[in-house]
């Protein structure tokens, strides 16, 4: 077969727009691999496509033939394809890559004239016109150079870093719809990016926006603070390098100005922000996400609560919002509202460098390594508790480690930034090696100096999230191990509502109805191994009604009697005062003693009573008392502390 050059001078051939093409594809790609600097692997492998498309083009120009172009038609159209796979899923295995990208223009004029090259190519080919003429230059040469060089203008200033975000405006926000926005210009927003940037940044449980309230925290303090409360409260702008930052999702998206964080480390920070906000809302009816696989952890009466997918956390889907490994609730009674995601990543080190170099300090990765899981009722895990200060946690709970870590993003207003972590043992643990934590808020004095910052403790009440802090001496574990006590008790308690229920399962009355506050004690269970279970409660007190029903109010817990008063652990710390009762006379019965009378000026009990044990005991109460969660009765069933105490009061949380 003869390859035949065009027949008519002058005239342009596929064969030039090919070459052309080619040639200023690879030039643009050569540009990308000065951009994409950040990620070494990439950068080489932009400069190589760079190279073949550039050696490819040349050849063609200068020699012609249908193996050169068919070389050039394979090069240009497995960088197109590559192109097209990064803007639907992401390369997993190519650093920069790992997620997918919104189309730009440079990427997009590049991908273009690689097609270019490719069909003219094989245009090429089909019509016998291989061989390169000497005329009609001007026009592919004029056409492709015209496009390659503006494309080269604007993406100079147009950061690919993977994922990809638009080049900051002249004041260097992006708009939480991802779109750069200058002066006084305001993003177009779908519904669902309304919903998620209304005036709290809240999404209903029910798929609305509720523009009254705001979820800033763990905790409940007081009234729900308003987006324009925190941006108030909080302005980025009085420290402009200073990091956390009060969030406000209903802003632009501005994280420039934080020290030890590049450019590119920024961008993407500000890239997952802008996409978690546009897609997490499709999540925000709770009702429907079971369906999707997501099953609650079972620690709503914390104020946040977790839903999450095991199967995503196993994918190979990386800060993807559309398939998030958790999602997080804002717990309101009955009502869920989704405040935000936390991404999990599947058996990685939280020092892998993927993690720690995606955000820089901006982003930081935290672990739960102290948390107990059980399996509920309908077989799906929970958390039950913390461990203890040996590191156990409780039988029938095991601890399941720390090796997938996680981090926040959230669409809902926070004091302590986008990332931030919950409060509390919500908080997790960080690398040692991280430092301060940028999870969450950290005040300072100075240039080193921590600052002093008050807490205003908040009334106990059961109905909203539980905040036991502000009280002097009290550590974040300890105050942790409180706050979780009396959540899965508020939790599983009230399966012990029907004293019926009780009594079926070895529950006696200790006839003390007469003061008001019933107490129905399983001897059984005081000195089994099982300790604060609300499963598996040593007592329940009911405070008897005017109809003559009893309603549950409290826990009992009674450690073994063979535990002394002083040797009982110091878990919940000044929080958490345990008592005894030795002087109590009790019946004789062996199934259901009954109080009795007390002991006489000598400590003992006149017969036919008989002292019984003196375990070490403590109240976790379901209703307010004005005596904090954990207050003792008052009078005789108050019992008696160790010596040197006074019985504690906690009015800095009790109800008033």
């Amino acid at each position: 077969m003869i390859e035949q050059g065009d027949s008519e001078p002058g005239r342009t051939g596929g064969l030039q727009f090919a070459a052309f093409a080619s040639v200023g594809a690879g030039v643009i790609h050569a540009l990308a691999a000065g951009i994409h600097s950040e990620h070494p692997s990439l950068a080489r492998l932009f400069g190589l496509v760079a190279a073949a498309q550039i050696i490819a083009g040349l050849i063609a120009l200068a020699r012609g033939g249908r193996l050169v172009l068919a070389g050039l038609a394979a090069i240009n159209l497995g960088s197109v394809a590559v192109w097209g796979v990064t803007r639907i899923s992401g390369i997993s295995w190519i650093s920069g890559l790992e997620t997918a990208e919104d189309p730009q223009f440079l990427d997009s004029v590049c991908a273009g004239l690689g097609a270019v090259a490719a069909v003219a190519a094989v245009a090429a080919i089909a019509t016998m016109r291989t061989k390169p003429r000497r005329v009609g230059l001007g026009l592919p040469a004029t056409a492709v150079g015209a496009v390659t060089v503006v494309a080269m203008l604007f993406g100079a200033g147009q950061v690919h870093e993977h994922d990809h975000v638009d080049e900051p405006a002249a004041d260097g926000t992006i708009a939480a719809d991802g779109h750069v926005h200058t002066g006084d210009e305001h993003a177009d927003h779908t519904p669902a990016e309304d919903a998620a940037a209304a005036t709290t940044g809240t999404i209903a449980a029910d798929g609305h926006a509720h523009t009254d309230e705001a979820a800033t925290d763990g905790h409940s303090h007081g009234d729900e603070v308003s987006a324009d409360e925190v941006a108030t409260d909080h302005s980025p702008t009085d420290d402009p390098s200073a990091w956390p930052r009060a969030w406000d999702p209903a802003q632009e998206i501005d994280f420039s100005g934080v020290e030890g964080v590049s450019p590119a480390q920024e961008r993407r920070a500000e890239r997952l922000v802008a996409r978690t906000l546009e897609d997490l809302p499709q999540f925000a009816d709770v009702t429907t996400i079971g369906g999707l696989g997501y099953r609650s952890i079972g620690d709503a009466s914390t104020g946040h609560e977790h839903y999450v997918n095991i199967d995503y956390i196993g994918d190979d889907a990386f800060l993807d919002p559309t398939r998030p490994e958790s999602l997080v609730y804002r717990v309101d009674g009955e009502h869920r509202t989704l405040v935000s995601v936390m991404f999990i990543a599947n058996q990685t080190a939280i020092d892998d460098p993927q993690l720690v170099n995606y955000g820089g300090p901006l982003m930081q990765w935290h672990v739960h390594e102290n948390l107990c899981w059980a399996v509920g009722d309908d077989g799906v895990p929970v958390v039950v508790g913390v461990t203890d200060a040996d590191g156990n946690c409780a039988p029938g709970s095991v601890n399941a480690g720390g090796d997938n870590p996680m981090v926040h993003v959230w669409i809902a207003p926070h004091e302590c930034g986008p990332f931030a972590a919950l409060e509390g043992h919500g908080a997790g643990q960080t690398d040692p090696s991280a430092g301060t934590r940028t999870d969450q808020c950290v005040h300072e004095h100075g240039a080193d100096a921590p600052a002093e910052v008050a807490v205003t403790p908040v009334p106990y009440d059961p109905t909203k999230p539980i905040d036991l802090s502000g009280v002097a001496g009290v550590t974040p574990e300890q105050q942790a191990y409180a706050e979780n006590l009396v959540a899965v008790t508020l939790v599983d308690l009230p399966q012990w509502s029907d004293p019926a229920v009780a009594e079926a399962a070895g529950f006696h009355s200790i006839g003390d109805a007469a003061t008001g506050h019933e107490h129905f004690i399983q001897w059984d269970w005081i000195n089994d191994d099982v300790w604060l279970d609300p499963d598996h409660p040593e007592s329940l007190v009911y405070e008897p009604q005017p109809d003559g029903s009893r309603q549950l109010v409290s826990a009992m817990y009674m450690l073994p009697d063979t535990m002394a008063l002083e040797d009982v652990p110091d878990d919940g710390g000044a929080l958490m005062q345990f008592h005894i009762h030795d002087d109590l006379c009790f019946t004789p019965d062996p199934v259901a003693p009954q109080v009795a009378g007390l002991t006489n000026v000598g400590g003992t009990c006149t017969a036919p009573l008989v002292a019984l044990t003196h375990s070490p005991m403590i109240h976790v109460w379901l209703t307010p008392n004005e005596c904090g969660p954990f207050a003792a009765l008052e009078g005789v069933g108050a019992g008696q502390v160790q010596e040197g105490e006074e019985h504690l009061c906690d009015e800095a949380h009790g109800s008033h």
